[in-house]
């Protein structure tokens, strides 16, 4: 039984940048933590609404 694993440049860029968020994300403080992910929440709800609007 063979096995066949592709892997590409994007699994290699996102599993550089899983490794690069978790090392972020144990050196942050929770007020750090708090400001980034309410940033983080706030810029998806505007990529959102402006998809929506686009149709």
């Amino acid at each position: 039984m063979n096995f066949v694993v592709n892997v590409d440049w994007k699994f290699v860029v996102a599993l550089g940048a899983a490794a690069g968020i978790v090392i972020l994300c144990v050196k942050m403080t929770s007020d750090a933590a708090e400001r980034v992910s309410t940033k983080a929440v706030d810029a998806c709800k505007e990529l959102a609404v402006a998809r929506n609007s686009n149709h």
